[in-house]
């Protein structure tokens, strides 16, 4: 009995291996994206990557461009819940797009996104137009899209089973 409650705090231990993305919505006005690319690159201070000769510059496309860009600020944000809401433009996905071109590196998680994210800049916290980006106001999703009702789940799961297993 011991065995298995110990297998089962192992088993809730264990991180989730699943991708998420942060993508733009479709449908969504080129303007709009737009503004979500600005903010993104303004914050990420590089991104060469979609400009022209970039290895994420194909498909020429501001939908594509976008997805590039809050993908990469939502994984340098270490995927905070919110992170990936761009006043709406953006959500959360467990599939990369159908564009990704070869040689374009598209990070699925926070470790492989590079350099974390800071709040402000030496000329001051970047803002964004319309509702905050993250935060109180930031969407939040707690269906498991975006990873955060795991966190919820397992924390209880452990602990619960800590006390079981050492009775």
């Amino acid at each position: 009995m011991r065995l298995l409650l110990g297998l089962l705090f192992l088993f809730a231990l264990a991180p989730s291996s699943s991708a998420t993305y942060c993508l733009c919505r479709d449908g969504v006005g080129e303007k709009d994206l737009q503004t979500s690319i600005d903010y993104a690159c303004g914050v990420l201070k590089d991104c060469t990557p979609i400009h022209d000769k970039g290895p994420c510059y194909q498909p020429n496309t501001v939908k594509s461009h976008c997805d590039w860009a809050v993908n990469t600020y939502f994984q340098r944000s270490g995927q905070i819940p919110g992170s990936c809401n761009f006043s709406g433009t953006a959500t959360t996905s467990s599939n990369p797009p159908s564009t990704v071109v070869t040689g374009c590196i598209y990070p699925s998680s926070p470790g492989s996104a590079g350099t974390t994210l800071t709040t402000g800049t030496s000329t001051g916290t970047q803002t964004f137009p319309g509702t905050p980006v993250f935060g109180p106001t930031g969407g939040f999703d707690p269906s498991g899209n975006n990873g955060a009702w795991s966190m919820f789940i397992s924390i209880p799961l452990t602990l619960g089973f800590s006390v079981i297993a050492f009775l």
